[in-house]
């Protein structure tokens, strides 16, 4: 019996675990518009459509030149790498590229 349970623990700690996470995807887009008073931005993923985001609360901005951002050093027309959930539409990091 304890020999069924060593076995099955990791396994059940695997499924548990994978429910637990938020769907983060990593995603190359550009920025169309920036609301800074509600923190939402809208972004043109893949060129193929515009799409909102809440960008989170303690969303982390990494600028082109290394240095740490805010929220007041994006621009619209930036092209950015962004890590989020996408079903919510939450961003939590944001990487500019230019």
């Amino acid at each position: 019996m304890k020999k069924i349970r060593k076995k099955l623990l990791p396994l059940v700690t695997i499924f548990y675990a994978s429910l637990v996470n938020a769907a983060n995807d990593e995603f190359v887009a550009h920025i169309v518009d920036i609301n800074l008073k509600t923190a939402e931005v809208t972004l043109l993923a893949k060129k193929i459509r515009n799409v909102d985001y809440q960008l989170a609360y303690d969303v982390r901005i990494q600028l082109a030149n290394g240095e740490k951002g805010a929220v007041a050093n994006l621009r619209k027309g930036n092209q950015i790498t962004a890590v989020g959930d996408t079903d919510k539409k939450v961003i939590y990091v944001i990487n500019v590229l230019n």
